[in-house]
């Protein structure tokens, strides 16, 4: 499995998506987590190194960006791999997730299915990123429906916040694109999706993006009002983000601004 995190500017946020995925991924210790992420100054550096000595696992593979993004990307990816997930340091997991579960192995039987969506659910009523409320499709077995000419997230199969796709169908566009960061590759994958006409989802998602903030300039997305600069404080302070009051959330979207909470870190 090839799985590939990005960050920027948000070491607080990221160490959140580090410890959900402790807790909730049965298979954390069996994948290598390859960690791509850079800083726009000092203070954010020092975030990235507070973090890693809290997550010293040697599972987790810190790579800065030093090189054009892209090179990074195809160095990183394992051709060898037959499947493959991306994920972004505002997410967290709040619900457990398996590579064992029935929706991953339907996922990789079935060639139709285009991706398993772990931000996917069946009763989703928003798109956040559009601002617009969404029906659900009609579902057929297995949580699995047709995405084409469906409304906000249930149409959009190409999302780099938690879909697994299989390496052979990414690895074409990887080489061939132009993109210089993740949200320009985003943003070419949703005008090129892959030719699968379905998708797969759980009955309630596994995992929820937390847009407090935006860190990038490519695109003009809403976010909340939780500047990375005051989480990059509390985490050089030693306060982190208190996962419990996500735990098992009932998402109405897949982006959702949240409460945050800060507790003392405390070394186990």
């Amino acid at each position: 499995m090839n799985v590939i995190i990005f960050s920027k500017n948000r070491a607080s946020q990221l160490d959140l998506f580090i410890r959900s995925l402790k807790k909730y991924l049965v298979e954390f210790k069996d994948l290598t987590f390859n960690i791509l992420y850079t800083y726009s100054d000092d203070k954010f550096k020092q975030g990235y190194e507070k973090l890693f000595t809290i997550h010293d696992e040697s599972n987790l593979n810190y790579i800065k960006e030093t090189k054009k993004f892209k090179e990074h990307i195809l160095d990183i990816v394992d051709d060898e791999k037959k499947h493959i997930v991306f994920f972004v340091d505002d997410m967290i997991f709040k619900n457990e997730f398996s590579l064992k579960s029935k929706q991953f192995k339907l996922f990789t039987l079935d060639d139709n299915i285009l991706t398993l969506s772990l931000r996917l659910h069946k009763n989703l009523s928003y798109c956040y990123p559009a601002r617009i409320h969404q029906s659900p499709p009609k579902f057929c077995s297995n949580n699995t429906f047709r995405w084409r000419g469906q409304q906000g997230d249930y149409g959009y199969p190409m999302s780099l916040d938690g879909h697994f796709f299989r390496t052979v169908d990414m690895l074409l566009f990887l080489k061939v694109l132009n993109y210089n960061n993740p949200n320009s590759l985003e943003s070419l994958l949703s005008s090129y999706p892959l030719n699968r006409p379905m998708m797969i989802c759980f009955d309630e998602s596994k995992v929820l993006t937390i847009p407090a903030n935006k860190v990038q300039n490519f695109n003009q997305n809403v976010h909340g009002n939780i500047s990375a600069n005051f989480l990059n404080e509390q985490f050089l302070d030693g306060y982190i983000i208190d996962l419990e009051p996500f735990d098992g959330f009932k998402n109405i979207s897949c982006h959702q601004e949240m409460k945050m909470e800060y507790i003392k870190y405390e070394k186990d």
